[in-house]
């Protein structure tokens, strides 16, 4: 490992632990030359998932895409970053989970409003709008007469 600080590889493991969501560990170093201490993450290396888009297109689950997507449902809502983050990473870990090595953007963007309807009801609508590509009032209006329903 280089140290960020001063470039040396010359570095010692001072404390592994798991990350929050047990798929990375977390290691504390101390760099042996300049003694800056700092923090690295390991983390499995999987071949990503593919989404099957709604025209029948294949592409790499993206992780990146998603938060993009989850940031703008969540723009001036009290959302932290930290949560869309978690969000998106349980997204990935049911794709590579999943059956076979495919997920619709269906059932992705039903995991993710699922998901976002814990957190934050106006981020989740949001979302839900573009998702369902909603064109008028009424969509809306039945979408949140379902919600308070249950």
């Amino acid at each position: 490992m280089i140290c960020p600080f001063c470039g040396s590889d010359n570095d010692k493991v001072l404390e592994s632990r798991t990350g929050k969501n047990k798929s990375e560990l977390r290691r504390r170093r101390e760099c042996l030359e300049c003694g800056r201490r700092y923090t690295t993450k390991e983390t499995i290396v999987n071949i990503s998932p593919m989404v099957v888009k709604r025209d029948g297109k294949r592409e790499i689950f993206s992780q990146d895409k998603l938060i993009r997507g989850l940031q703008i449902a969540c723009n001036k809502r009290p959302v932290t970053t930290e949560t869309i983050i978690g969000i998106a990473k349980e997204l990935e870990v049911r794709c590579m989970l999943s059956e076979n090595s495919e997920v619709t953007s269906d059932l992705l963007g039903r995991w993710a409003s699922e998901e976002l309807k814990k957190v934050d009801m106006v981020a989740y609508i949001r979302f839900m709008s573009v998702y369902m590509h909603f064109e008028n009032i009424e969509q809306f209006r039945a979408l949140l007469s379902d919600g308070e329903s249950k």
